[in-house]
């Protein structure tokens, strides 16, 4: 199931719960100490999905449900579910009507951020294949994610071809396309483990056009 299914089913559980915890006694208040456990462990796992589809970009769905995490509620948790809820329910609408860029693209992007990191460190410390692994394999993957967002065919081809076909199509210039070829290169020859086919810099270039394929192609 891809990972926009699983988030949307997620938050159609989530808005099913709240049912029973966003109601309190005769006063509002959480029935029992096991009520109130329950609403807060409820808020902590509503709260982790905003932020898997909001990601680090500016929101008012995090905005929103932050100010509800801040508020005080004290005794009276159950409504802070109730308004959780709230808040689940229209984010899970504009996720139906395709107004939020794609979860796939910015949870993934986010997460090569990271990876990139790492291959920064490797670098840095002149650790040539790691960095050219950990680098290769975020490459190859942005590459395709590309592809399939201008719908061209994967199936048989290699990341030259690809990369051709995203020079010929406008999508990345015939300059980008030289450095492409370059990341490919340290890929293929990462993954084959022949380390002396490829230098540091030939992987720092990896690592500089990867993140730029991710910001002007995935991470929007």
């Amino acid at each position: 199931m891809p990972i926009e299914e699983k988030i949307k089913d997620r938050i159609k559980s989530l808005i099913k719960d709240p049912d029973h915890l966003s109601v309190g006694n005769e006063y509002g208040q959480a029935r029992t100490e096991n009520h109130a456990s329950n609403c807060k462990g409820w808020l902590a796992a509503a709260a982790n999905v905003v932020q898997l589809v909001c990601g680090n970009s500016p929101s008012a769905y995090k905005d929103q449900f932050n100010k509800i995490l801040e508020y005080n509620y004290g005794l009276g948790i159950p409504s802070a579910v109730g308004d959780g809820k709230a808040v689940l329910e229209s984010l899970l609408q504009d996720i139906e009507y395709g107004l939020l860029a794609s979860i796939a693209d910015t949870t993934r992007a986010e997460t090569f951020d990271n990876f990139l990191d790492h291959a920064k460190a490797y670098h840095k410390e002149g650790a040539k294949n790691e960095a050219g692994v950990i680098a290769g394999v975020v490459f190859e993957d942005s590459i395709r994610r590309v592809c399939d967002k201008h719908t061209i065919p994967q199936a048989g081809k290699k990341l030259d071809e690809l990369i051709s076909q995203l020079a010929k199509v406008g999508v990345i210039s015939q300059t980008k396309a030289k450095r492409a070829r370059v990341s490919a290169h340290v890929r293929t020859k990462a993954t084959h483990a022949q380390w002396d086919e490829y230098d540091l810099d030939d992987v720092a270039v990896t690592i500089k056009f990867t993140e730029e394929l991710i910001e002007n192609h995935i991470d929007r």
